[in-house]
């Protein structure tokens, strides 16, 4: 059962993803695909719910309003949990495929061509974010077993939890992407907390 509709839950992972900033409405218009319209009542539906804080960056009634998660209501990292959970059980294949690294890992990310267009995809790229010291050679060990059931080849990018957060701070576009348009497959509720961390 869905705390909150589909759509909403959408709106809520999109603002998480944007690590690097505050989205504004015409951007999650064009993340997701949906009407001005739509983003504005789904936004305001959750401002009132106090899950979200709508900020103006002018004094004018056309002013741009960018999105913010409300931290300080402890039922927006749970939703947000649920919600990149269930957003994960879109790559069931690729959760049984690389299930081994969900214990190695903080979390696991999967992005790139693989979603957009899986029988076109040439490689799986997968973004392993560790905050063990000396798991690197575990990881690689996994992934070459993988690699062996595999027609295309795994394309995998280990970083550590602080690299990381320098990375998206500069920001670095490529794992900015990553992180927008990926699934996380493994370590929901801690990548909810790195982007929290992140954040504030």
């Amino acid at each position: 059962m869905e705390l909150i509709p589909h759509s909403t839950q959408k709106i809520l992972i999109a603002i998480l993803k944007y690590a690097a900033q505050a989205p504004t409405i015409t951007m999650l218009e064009e993340t997701l695909e949906m009407t001005h319209v739509g983003v504005w009542k789904a936004l305001k539906k959750l401002e009132t719910a106090n899950m979200v804080i709508l900020k103006a960056t002018g004094n004018k009634k056309n002013s741009i309003y960018t999105s913010h998660l409300n931290w300080d209501n402890p039922l927006v990292a749970k939703t947000l949990v649920l919600a990149l959970e269930h957003e994960a059980t879109s790559q069931r294949r690729w959760q049984a495929n690389f299930s081994e690294l969900k214990d190695k890992v903080d979390f696991l990310i999967l992005y790139g061509s693989m979603l957009v267009s899986p029988q076109k995809a040439n490689d799986i790229d997968i973004l392993s974010i560790v905050s063990k010291k000396h798991i690197s050679g575990e990881i690689e060990d996994v992934i070459m077993k993988v690699q062996k059931t595999q027609l295309k080849q795994s394309h995998n990018i280990i970083i550590a939890y602080a690299g990381l957060k320098d990375e998206l701070k500069r920001p670095n576009i490529a794992f900015v992407n990553a992180i927008q348009d990926g699934v996380i497959l493994f370590g929901q509720d801690k990548f909810v907390a790195f982007i929290q961390e992140l954040k504030q």
